[in-house]
């Protein structure tokens, strides 16, 4: 028997591709966030999904020339953020960046090599050691680097630097720190968050690949 699992969505952006992929593994029941106007609890995983790039005034940078915005949506996530903040989140893509965002970190607004299409292998590190294949479809990227060391885990990473450009707002090439690795998937234990750069509901993976990243997701947020 499956587990039952009550999950909140932003329901101005739902996409049943990401929900058909937690129903591999769950019974879900899903809840609409209606911009706040709905009372939310009892949730068991807020899910943030792919999209439009996050507003860079979230994270004090002015917008560069590759990023194009939601900002109504950034602000309806925004609040739904705020009102499960009790509850474990997941961000895919997109979802990914805003989780970061909100948990405090940056983006990098352009990066290269990332757009292409197909799968690529990352590195996992935390909680296990494994290499696995994911989706690469994205031109911004995950920056956790600005953060203290205890509030955030790097917990994948690309297996290359597929990247040779790395812009901020001002469309300049960031300076990297010396451990500088392309995020993949990052951990925020403040927050309960877990942020999944990839797509690991993509129909470019088989059910074996999808189910684990399931039980990734399941182990990581204690679902």
């Amino acid at each position: 028997m499956k587990k039952k699992l009550v999950v909140l969505i932003n329901e101005q952006t739902r996409n049943d591709s990401y929900l058909d992929f937690l129903r591999l593994k769950f019974d879900i029941n899903v809840v609409n966030f209606e911009n706040g106007k709905n009372k939310i609890k009892d949730i068991d995983l807020a899910l943030f999904t792919g999209g439009e790039d996050v507003d860079p005034a979230y994270y004090e940078e002015s917008k560069g020339r590759f990023t194009s915005c939601n900002k109504k949506r950034d602000q309806i996530e925004h609040k739904m953020f705020m009102s499960s903040l009790s509850a474990p989140k997941l961000g895919i893509c997109r979802g990914s960046q805003f989780l970061t965002v909100m948990c405090g970190g940056k983006l990098i607004q352009h990066v290269e090599g990332h757009g292409i299409g197909g799968t690529h292998p990352i590195d996992i590190v935390y909680p296990f050691e494994q290499k696995v294949e994911i989706t690469s479809t994205h031109h911004q990227m995950l920056y956790p680097f600005n953060l203290p060391k205890e509030n955030y885990l790097m917990c994948a990473y690309s297996t290359n630097h597929r990247s040779g450009v790395y812009l901020n707002g001002n469309n300049e090439n960031i300076s990297l720190p010396e451990d500088f690795v392309e995020p993949e998937i990052v951990y925020y234990p403040k927050y309960t968050s877990l942020a999944i750069q990839g797509h690991p509901e993509s129909g470019v993976l088989s059910t074996d690949d999808k189910m684990f990243f399931l039980d990734y997701i399941e182990k990581m947020l204690k679902l």
